[in-house]
């Protein structure tokens, strides 16, 4: 058994050395890259259900990510190599499951970019006017940017954008409970039970941002294990207060993109506040997922970084300009589908890791 890495200052990571990141940076890092596209669909799906039928699910799939993230942040510390998910599947699980699961995260990576494009163009055509594709075309070419640059950049650009996100998301739901309705808290729809399921998982996913707080955060397995638990239940906490506040105001005539409905029924100060709330929820989503099917291409996948690079940004546009822009559907595939294989095969390579793994994670695995 290796010895355990000492708490370090500077770290090395993929052959580049670069300043360790804090236990608040890597919880600014997984709230950011897990609060994004998902957060504006959550009130729909909880309004066309019910909103005791949506409080449900979002708290049991909120526990079931918080034990996912916590599987996966068990499975980076008893490996000793910087991999994402794919690679760190084919280290355990064989090189046949690593294509399979790939295939599945690419696809999911791809939906999750694309959703980010359709939302920042709806949002910002709701604040400046104008044409959406127009506005999702600007976002993209801005925010690809962003994820040129890679994870200093992200480390950075995470922990303003978060803060930011969820003290609007706070101050706007505290707002809206004002015109809090009993009605739209008893209604219930059975034949509908299953909506809430997709959007609801994908926008509690941030599996990506448990590797990328690992790869920055110096080698202290309670203080990772600490961050993967904050910044897991915070995205909870957030989208409970937020569906509350949204869908028990306006009920059944509740927007896809939340926001985006909230101006007509509120005013203009709700129209701008809401959609500002939405522009950086889903330009931090966008930016993080970017960058993590970037190396997941690089490390995993022994891709040039050029070509890494040209595929994530280039492939959500062309599927935007093909004319795939529906936007709950779309959450609805990448997290029912994408999302839940994902799930299933990481816990199997947890099981694995503790078999098999490079290090010893005691120190991980009790608080």
């Amino acid at each position: 058994m290796q010895p355990q890495l000492q708490e370090q200052k500077i770290i090395l990571h993929q052959g580049v050395y670069k300043p360790a990141a804090s236990v608040a940076d890597a919880v600014f890092m997984i709230t950011g890259m897990t609060i994004g596209a998902g957060v504006l669909g959550v009130p729909y799906v909880v309004a066309q259900v019910g909103l005791k039928i949506g409080f449900v699910y979002i708290l049991a799939l909120g526990l079931v990510m918080l034990s996912l993230n916590l599987m996966l942040g068990e499975i980076a510390v008893r490996t000793n190599q910087s991999l994402q998910i794919p690679g760190l599947v084919g280290k355990y699980l064989g090189k046949w499951v690593k294509l399979f699961l790939n295939i599945i995260i690419v696809f999911a990576s791809y939906g999750a970019l694309l959703a980010y494009i359709i939302g920042e163009g709806q949002a910002l055509s709701a604040l400046f006017g104008g044409n959406p594709a127009v506005w999702s075309v600007f976002f993209w070419s801005i925010a690809s940017v962003v994820v040129w640059r890679g994870l200093q950049t992200i480390k950075t650009v995470e922990k303003v954008l978060s803060i930011i996100v969820i003290s609007i998301i706070c101050g706007l739901s505290f707002y809206l409970l004002k015109d809090w309705q009993i009605s739209n808290w008893v209604y219930t729809d059975l034949s509908k039970i299953f909506l809430p399921y997709g959007v609801i998982l994908f926008a509690l996913n941030g599996t990506p941002a448990v590797i990328e707080a690992h790869a920055l955060l110096p080698r202290s397995q309670k203080h990772f294990r600490k961050a993967l638990i904050i910044g897991s239940l915070i995205p909870v906490a957030v989208y409970l207060l937020f569906a509350l506040a949204v869908a028990g105001a306006t009920g059944l005539q509740t927007t896809e993109i939340a926001t985006i409905g909230l101006g007509a029924r509120f005013g203009q100060g709700v129209l701008i506040l809401g959609n500002i709330f939405a522009v950086l929820a889903m330009a931090g989503g966008f930016i993080g997922s970017g960058i993590a099917l970037k190396q997941n291409f690089v490390w995993d996948n022994k891709v040039n970084k050029i070509l890494a690079e040209f595929l994530v940004i280039s492939v959500p546009l062309l599927l935007f300009l093909a004319g795939l822009r529906q936007f709950i559907s779309i959450l609805s595939v990448a997290g029912g589908v994408f999302i839940g294989i994902e799930a299933i095969v990481i816990i199997i390579v947890c099981w694995q890791a503790r078999r098999k793994g490079d290090l010893d994670a005691s120190r991980y695995l009790t608080l």
